[in-house]
């Protein structure tokens, strides 16, 4: 009977343990996966090697792309060691052939000198140019006064073309040019009256004075006469044009006198 109690409490112990286990082992949820959505190992066991043949073939171009930089350099390395050579044979060699082709080279440097002389009038020409174009710019941004109208009759005072800068004395003496700003097209005197109020006979200039001239102003005086035909008749003014001499014909070469050409035959 003591046996068969050892034996139980054994069971009791270990059944207890087992419990205990079971408890720390997390259950993990049965998930369905589609059959065409499942991996088989040889298709894992393929990506695998595939993968394992990608990684040693970028290592194969690493090395080989090691090998490659480094007989670069060591070309490169040679190379310059046979340069260095080279110039040292050229600076230890003197050319003593300064009296050799002397006419041709005389006749190449005139060809240079010729070619620069002509380069450098171009150099000049074209920077005058630019010069004169940036000034006529420069003008072109000022801008114009404009110019008022002027009444019926009224005296024309030219400005002047001299002395419209400061003076040329030091001193200064004789003034400035502020006095050429003024508006020379406004009238002055007798101008300021509206002479358009007057009578027909007082429209003249100098009136009253024994020497006055007849003409009045281009407007007055105009003799077109517009109700003449030829005046605004197109069809006699194309005519006309047309049958004027070498109008639209191409001019042709003389051909000289027949005259002329037999005295030079005989």
């Amino acid at each position: 009977m003591a046996a068969l109690s050892e034996e139980e409490e054994d069971q009791e112990e270990e059944s207890d343990s087992e419990a205990e286990e079971n408890v720390g082992i997390p259950m993990v949820k049965t998930v369905y996966v589609p059959k065409s959505e499942r991996d088989t190992i040889a298709e894992r066991q393929g990506l695998e090697a595939e993968e394992q043949a990608l990684k040693e073939a970028e290592k194969r171009k690493l090395e080989q792309r090691k090998v490659e930089t480094r007989q670069i350099v060591v070309e490169k390395i040679k190379e310059d060691e046979e340069n260095e050579k080279n110039m040292e044979l050229e600076v230890n060699v003197v050319d003593d052939n300064d009296e050799v082709n002397q006419a041709e080279e005389f006749e190449a440097w005139k060809v240079r000198e010729i070619a620069r002389i002509k380069r450098e009038a171009m150099i000049k020409l074209w920077m005058v140019r630019e010069a004169m174009l940036k000034h006529k710019q420069e003008i072109d941004k000022v801008p114009k006064p404009k110019q008022k109208k002027r009444k019926f009759m009224q005296k024309d005072y030219h400005k002047g073309a001299f002395f419209q800068s400061e003076a040329d004395d030091p001193s200064a003496t004789v003034g400035t040019d502020i006095i050429y700003d003024r508006d020379f097209s406004s009238p002055t005197g007798e101008d300021q009256m509206d002479k358009t109020m007057l009578p027909k006979v007082m429209q003249v200039k100098h009136f009253g004075r024994s020497g006055r001239t007849k003409w009045t102003h281009l407007l007055n005086e105009d003799t077109t006469d517009w109700n003449n035909a030829w005046t605004y008749s197109h069809t006699l003014r194309s005519k006309y044009y047309a049958k004027m001499v070498a109008l639209n014909k191409p001019i042709a070469k003389p051909k000289g006198s027949k005259k002329l050409k037999g005295r030079e035959s005989e």
